[in-house]
């Protein structure tokens, strides 16, 4: 993005990259990863379904 040299306290981002501390966050460059894809499988897979039997009436 600026072009600027990281050295050590560059920053990596989920799409592979490495940014400088004014381009670190996915909306200031860009961004290709989908992190709202990412973390709906991830509470779809933590949260399995359940189901219950029915309860009988007497």
């Amino acid at each position: 993005m600026c072009r600027k040299k990281v050295g050590l306290t560059g920053f990596d981002c989920r799409c592979g990259n490495l940014f400088c501390g004014l381009h670190r966050y996915s909306d200031k460059h860009n961004c290709p990863y989908d992190y709202k894809a990412e973390a709906a499988a991830k509470i779809r897979k933590e949260n399995p379904v359940v189901v219950a039997e029915k309860i009988q009436r007497i």
